[in-house]
């Protein structure tokens, strides 16, 4: 299955993503979006992508990224780069002003239908269907172990 063209999709909370190069674009080099995150945005669940190169370059605002449990602020103008099977991270808006970034993995793999699924199983509201789609997607997302308490 193929992520379509689309022109939206509406994350968790304040996060706005617009596919500009999709797998089917880029002959599965390239998955890239820009994507808006409003101010408070909240953080995801701590994860990795096992085979794919991620960078962020930051246009507008600033977003915090917590890199193997170390904040990082990426301003205006700066990119970061987390390598594939790299580092667990998150990443946020923590600031008053809307914070734009290109977002792109290498190589594209799934990322589209994921991110496309994961919106779908969001608006359902069905949790069991949400956990159904991170397991379907282990390709391009893997959550990272939660510490026990």
């Amino acid at each position: 299955m193929q992520a379509p063209r689309i022109p939206t999709v509406q994350g968790s909370g304040t996060v706005r993503l617009e596919f500009t190069v999709t797998a089917a674009e880029s002959d599965g080099a390239l998955h890239q979006m820009r994507a808006t995150y409003g101010p408070g945005s909240p953080q995801p669940p701590a994860h990795l992508h096992p085979a794919q190169d991620e960078c962020s370059e930051v246009h507008e605002g600033a977003l915090g990224f917590v890199i193997e449990g170390v904040l990082r602020t990426v301003p205006a103008g700066e990119a970061l780069d987390v390598p594939a099977a790299g580092a667990v991270h998150q990443v946020r808006n923590p600031g008053d002003v809307p914070a734009v970034v290109t977002w792109s993995t290498r190589p594209a793999l799934r990322t589209g239908e994921f991110l496309c699924a994961l919106h779908e199983a969001r608006e359902s509201g069905d949790v069991g269907r949400l956990l159904q789609v991170v397991e379907e997607h282990a390709d391009v997302f893997v959550l990272a172990p939660q510490p026990q308490g």
